[in-house]
């Protein structure tokens, strides 16, 4: 019965470690992983799931804010072309809740 008792109590402080190890570590102010903040790609619902994938990993890639803006640059005049090859309004690259704004910027 007492061996029955010492592997309950073994059992029973292992899983509360377990189940308590994360909650600690974020109180001590670690980070949750992928805190990462989801920039907007312009036009992106021009794009299919695979170009918007390359953007994203071209701009993780990039190393310097320099090549970031640049890279944006290059993506909103080729963007912008496409939409006019396909008869649209240029204004409809901008995101949804933009448009609905009157194109002010949060």
């Amino acid at each position: 019965m007492q061996k029955i008792t010492e592997v309950f109590w073994g059992v029973l402080a292992i899983t509360l470690f377990v189940v308590s190890a994360p909650v600690l570590a974020q109180s001590a102010g670690e980070q949750p992983e992928a805190t990462e903040q989801r920039e907007l790609i312009y036009c992106a619902d021009q794009m299919t799931h695979e170009e918007r994938e390359a953007y994203r990993t071209h701009m993780r890639a990039a190393r310097t804010p320099e090549e970031k803006d640049a890279y944006r640059q290059a993506h909103q005049q080729e963007m912008q072309l496409r939409v006019r090859q396909r008869g649209l309004d240029v204004t409809q690259c901008e995101p949804l809740r933009q448009r609905q704004r009157g194109g002010q910027s949060q």
